[in-house]
């Protein structure tokens, strides 16, 4: 097999229809840098299936389509055609001549055909298998394969060796099972947390299923026990109330008798209280007289006592002024004799005041002398400051000078030192900031990358997160609807079964409809019950319902015959009574056009026969029992229609309250009931269509749950994806922002230093300044001062002298102040103590004086009040003897009064103890009474209690519930129900619902586990693949590796014409992973590693391994990029003559500019561009065969 013509048409350059003809030997493609010749290459690997377009040198695959020039448009398509010589067989197809095309449209869309029948990628791939032909392949030899092999990553070195070696196809398995084991261990992961999940929910779900399936068996066991129970209940309670009421009768009666006597004692006793009513007005009318009497007789005597009293404290008053009278007089006298004899002397008040002036004059000699002592030794410590300043100055002003040398040299030196640091860090930073630029450009390019790869991410957390969400409402919309299914189910369950059972139904028309279908006359004889022959829109079962009663369980019969023949059939088998309708004899009064014309009130909707429905034959049935009925929206619309109607119809309202003909109203609230007759059917419809459309939404929301699932599961696989990228490119980015704030802050700090140097050299040469300026005038001061302490030290020695002797005067004036001092202090205080006494003496004087005046004006007032009183005393005496005399006669008429009154209540008092005797016994009686009317009322709310109790937890009537019973014990069936109780309270909150849904929780765990177990047994199966995949790649690489050593070692002494040359593993251990270090010793040479020889001899070695690697299965064609391009004339003539004494086997194709290649070649193609953007292949010659190239172009 051999490559015969490669055809080309819009193939990025080549705009026209272009076709080459290849012959045996050595053909070689020329042509200047940029004319287009390498993209022949390009166009055979692209026909060869290439699917990158970066290994076509382009951004995208639209890039191979010609894109026009200034004078030519951009083409639509991109062809390129190979044509192999096939004769040898060598290709599995029935052709000698086999021609592989492959076209791109710039929409994207790509087509493949072999011999112009479309095919696939896959066809082609499997066409040129184990053929050496292909895109990854030996058949196309490019610079870039020279690269890998001498490139220093050991990854690009082996993956050209395994290419050559064949393991390349086992490796890309390896990786597809390393993917499906990563995503197999990832849908583990999930399902295992989903197993866990149901695993929690299973536990719980079956103790609640448990518990539920325990509730109902209790709850069947309750009803029964709780059935019989109410009916021993009932009935005894019933015959308690019928005693009851017997003995109520009797004791109302001997409670009348007892009312007839109390009423005679009333009479007489009122005959009786009213005289006692007189004679109590009378005697207190005296009693009050009396009492006023005697109270006007109490007050003249308490008066007397208060007068007596005042003239004995007036004599008491009198003796004790007469006794202050006289003691104050003799004290009088005594004072006015002391006072006399205490008169001070003027003469020691003189010597007093002469001494205070001596000792005002010494304190202001002794103060002179202080502020003078004080001033002077101010001005003696100034002096002395002044001294130690100046010479604390001359010690600073030496150190100064000494300081300021030292900083001046200092300084200087500096400078020199800033001036040549500068100078450096100039040219550090100028580098620095190059550096940054190319930094900066870098780390902008891997931000975008990684914001880039950061929004994919996001895109895609956010699209699983919204999947999640939907996928978790979805579930829980499923099991709520599992749930509220599971309730329709049981409901519906629920009323069917009492359908069938006719639950409600009397026993008597229970037991008829039961016999019925079994018995043809009694089925002819019964056209049904009122209840299941009338069709009551739901708005209005409650009114229709309270209105009919009982009558809803009346049975229809056709004829009065029928009727008298299911009377006998209940008689004769003793099932109860029942109410029939011959419709024969119904004859229904319906209302008149007058009666009509009344409903126009507010309120009114109807009449109740005209707002239901039945059948026709059935239809005055209906009307002979609603045609007299109305309905109304409430009390106040029927209350107005019954007055206006005058009582001809019976009327109902919606809520069920219940207005008769004779005007009785019955109403309340109604218990709560979870079915009634006439809508028992209606709900078991709507439940049955209601089901219907829940179970189909649930199907459709499983299919949408399970879709969800899978979408989930690929959102999974995204995001990972994404993330493992966004995690690359934030490490790369990290390392590029690490490096840019490295240099970043080398190139602040250098500019920092260059500024801080700059700042530190300005700041130096002031100081410099500062420090020559202060140095002199350093050097004047200190002068200046050494004069000045001379002057100062003659003043001081002057100074203390004369402040010597002024201290002496001020001690001898201050010891004369302190004598007189001591002199004035003892006159004063003898002065001050005559002074106090007589002041003392001349205000007790004085007091006392008053005092005795004020004595003698209050005897005179007490002497005019005790002649007062003693006339005041004696009127009153003579007035109290008055008093006693009238007081005497009073009393004796009130003494009569009290004892006729006495008579009068004890007769009083006589009746009233009969009386209240007979109301005692009235009120026992009374109380009896009372008792058993609250036992009968008590009675009456247990009957009613039960009968309601037993309706609202099983819709029983005690007619219903009669046909339940059965012998119980009671004690032991109280027991029981207790606990029964017990037992359901222990069971705590029951849900019915988690029977089926612990069922399907089941079934689904059942489900994922056994997907769980297939993926462990698939994960084992991978983790084995990759271990087999990874034993035969070392297998086979070690086998081909030494045959690549040996074809090596042979090319590398043939190329080099000597030497030696090997591959090495570095670990053997590790023969997948190692590197491969290639050693040469080109002749003439030292054994070396490759990265040690120059560059031609480097480029000549990869040459020697890639024709080493092309042996191990020589193509039908090889076509070499200019990979001698990096060779000297003597290697390329080297290169050359080997391609052409292996030329034989295999057709070589070279792309070249080299002259030594050109030379050995057969036949030869130049391509230029002659239109800018445009190749064409433009010249050929023949080879030495004296084949001629044909080269054939179309416009």
């Amino acid at each position: 097999m051999r490559l015969t013509k490669l055809e080309l048409n819009g193939f990025k350059s080549f705009a026209r229809k272009t076709e080459i003809r290849f012959g045996g030997g050595v053909t070689a493609i020329i042509g200047p840098n940029g004319s287009g010749k390498s993209n022949i290459s390009d166009a055979v690997r692209w026909v060869l299936g290439e699917q990158s377009a970066k290994a076509l040198r382009g951004t995208k695959m639209e890039d191979v389509i010609f894109n026009g020039t200034q004078l030519r448009k951009a083409l639509a398509y991109s062809e390129v055609t190979l044509t192999f010589d096939n004769s040898d067989g060598m290709l599995k197809v029935p052709f000698t001549e086999v021609a592989i095309t492959r076209r791109v449209y710039r929409s994207g869309e790509s087509e493949y055909s072999i011999n112009r029948n479309a095919c696939r990628l896959r066809d082609i791939q499997d066409l040129f298998c184990d053929t050496g032909i292909g895109k990854d392949g030996y058949s196309i030899i490019s610079q870039g394969k020279v690269e890998e092999i001498l490139s220093n990553k050991s990854g690009d070195r082996r993956a050209a060796f395994e290419e050559a070696a064949g393991v390349m196809r086992y490796r890309v398995r390896k990786e597809e099972a390393e993917r499906k084991l990563d995503h197999t261990e990832k849908n583990l992961e999930r399902i295992e947390d989903i197993l866990k999940e149901l695993g929690d929910r299973l536990g719980p779900l079956e103790e609640q299923s448990a518990s539920a399936r325990a509730y109902l068996r209790l709850r069947d066991e309750l009803r029964d026990l709780e059935v019989n129970l109410f009916l021993y209940q009932y009935e005894r309670a019933k015959e308690k109330l019928a005693a009851i009421e017997a003995a109520a009768k009797q004791m109302l009666a001997e409670r009348n008798v007892s009312e007839a006597s109390e009423g005679e004692l009333v009479e007489t006793c009122g005959a009786l209280e009213e005289q006692l009513r007189v004679l109590d007005a009378s005697l207190s009318a005296q009693q009050n007289k009396l009492m006023g009497l005697v109270s006007e007789s109490e007050t003249r005597v308490g008066a007397s006592k208060v007068l007596s009293e005042r003239r004995e404290n007036a004599y008491a008053q009198k003796k004790r002024i007469q006794l202050e009278r006289e003691a104050g007089g003799v004290r009088l006298n005594e004072l006015a004799e002391a006072n006399g004899g205490m008169q001070a002397d003027e003469s020691g008040q003189a010597a007093l005041s002469m001494l205070d002036r001596e000792i005002e004059a010494a304190q202001a000699h002794v103060s002179a002398l202080d502020e003078e002592t004080l001033r002077r030794e101010e001005a003696l410590e100034a002096m002395k400051n002044s001294i130690i300043e100046r010479m604390n100055r001359m010690s600073d002003y030496r150190s100064s000078v000494s300081r300021f040398d030292t900083m001046r040299a200092s300084i200087e030196e500096r400078l020199s030192a800033i001036e040549l640091e500068g100078k450096r860090r100039s040219g550090e930073t100028a580098r620095l900031e190059e550096e940054l630029q190319t930094a900066a450009r870098t780390h902008a390019e891997e931000a975008e990358k990684l914001e880039t790869a950061k929004r994919d991410l996001d895109a895609s957390v956010e699209n699983r997160r919204k999947t999640l969400d939907r996928y978790t409402a979805l579930r829980e919309e499923l099991q709520k609807d599992e749930q509220n299914i599971s309730s329709l189910v049981s409901r519906l369950k629920l009323l069917e079964e009492m359908q069938r059972s006719r639950e409600g139904y009397f026993a008597s028309v229970k037991n008829i409809l039961r016999d019925a279908p079994n018995d043809t006359r009694l089925s002819r004889a019964i056209v049904g019950v009122v209840a299941e022959l009338i069709r009551v829109p739901k708005e209005y079962e409650i009114a229709v319902t309270m209105a009919m009663g009982s009558t809803l369980q009346n049975i229809v019969t056709p004829t009065a015959e029928d009727a008298k023949y299911v009377i006998e059939y209940l008689r004769a088998r003793d099932y109860g009574r029942a109410t029939l309708l011959p419709m024969a004899l119904l004859n229904p009064t319906r209302p008149t056009r007058e009666e009509r014309a009344m409903l126009d009130l507010p309120g009114c909707i109807g009449f109740a026969s005209e707002l239901v429905g039945c059948d026709d034959n059935v239809r005055d049935v209906i009307d002979y029992l609603l045609c007299r009925t109305i309905i109304v929206k409430d009390l106040d619309a029927g209350i107005a229609l019954k007055k206006r109607t005058r009582g001809a119809f019976h009327i109902a309202t919606l809520e069920g309250d219940i207005i008769s003909t004779g005007g009785s109203m019955s109403g309340g609230s109604l218990q709560k009931q979870s079915h009634s007759l006439l809508g028992r059917e209606r709900e078991i419809k709507e439940l049955r269509e209601t089901l219907k459309k829940a179970e189909a939404a649930l199907e459709e929301k499983k299919r949408s749950l399970r879709k969800n699932e899978q979408e989930l599961l690929q959102c999974d696989i995204q995001v990972d994806s994404f993330r493992d990228a966004v995690h690359a490119c934030e490490i790369e980015a990290a390392k590029q922002a690490e490096q840019l704030d490295i240099i970043r802050r080398d190139v602040e700090k250098s500019r920092e230093s260059e500024a801080e140097l700059e700042a530190e050299r300005l700041q130096l040469s002031e100081n410099l300044t500062d420090v020559e300026r202060e140095r002199k005038s350093a050097d004047e001061s200190q002068t200046t001062i050494e004069q000045d302490n001379a002057s100062t030290r003659e003043d001081v020695v002057k100074a203390q002298a004369e402040l010597a002797e002024l201290r002496k005067e001020r001690e001898r004036a201050a010891n004369e102040l302190s004598e007189q001092k001591v002199r004035r202090m003892a006159l004063s205080k003898e002065r001050d103590a005559v002074y106090a006494e007589q002041k003392r003496l001349v205000n007790e004087h004085r007091e006392l004086s008053i005092k005795l005046q004020n004595l003698e004006k209050e005897e005179a007032e007490n002497e005019a009040a005790i002649g007062q009183i003693e006339a005041e005393l004696k009127g009153m005496l003579a007035e109290i003897d008055a008093d006693q005399k009238v007081n005497g006669a009073e009393k004796e008429a009130q003494k009569k009064l009290e004892e006729e009154r006495l008579s009068v209540s004890n007769s009083l008092s006589e009746l009233r103890k009969r009386r209240e005797e007979l109301l005692t016994g009235a009120r026992d009686l009374s109380e009896r009474i009372h008792k058993q009317e609250m036992q009968q009322a008590k009675l009456e709310m247990e009957l009613a209690a039960m009968q309601d109790h037993i309706w609202e937890e099983y819709e029983l009537t005690y007619e219903n519930a009669a046909s339940l019973r059965r012998e119980i014990a009671i004690g032991a069936t109280n027991t029981r129900i207790g606990e029964i109780k017990a037992e359901v309270r222990e069971l705590g909150d029951i849900n019915l619902g988690s029977i089926e849904e612990y069922k399907i929780v089941a079934e689904r765990h059942t489900s994922l586990k056994t997907q769980f177990d297939d993926l462990q047994k698939a994960k084992a199966d991978l983790q084995q693949l990759i271990l087999e995949l990874t034993a035969t790649m070392e297998t086979v690489f070690l086998k081909q590796f030494e045959l690549i050593q040996k074809n090596f070692s042979s090319v590398f002494a043939e190329l080099f014409g000597g030497g030696f040359a090997e591959l090495r593993l570095t670990d053997k251990e590790d023969v997948l992973g190692c590197d491969i270090d290639i050693i040469a010793q080109p002749p003439g040479k030292k054994l070396q590693l490759l990265t040690l020889l120059s560059g031609g001899e480097r480029a000549l070695t990869a040459i020697a391994l890639l024709f080493a690697m092309l042996m191990l299965k020589p193509p039908a064609f090889c076509m070499l990029d200019e990979i001698e391009s990096a060779l000297d004339e003597a290697n390329v003539s080297r290169f050359a003559d080997y391609v052409k004494r292996y030329s034989d086997g295999t057709q070589f194709i070279l792309i070249t500019h080299r002259k030594g290649s050109m030379e050995v070649c057969d036949t030869l193609y130049g391509v230029s561009m002659e239109e800018k953007g445009v190749s064409k292949v433009v010249s050929a010659r023949f080879g030495e065969s004296g084949d001629s190239a044909n080269v054939m172009q179309a416009d």
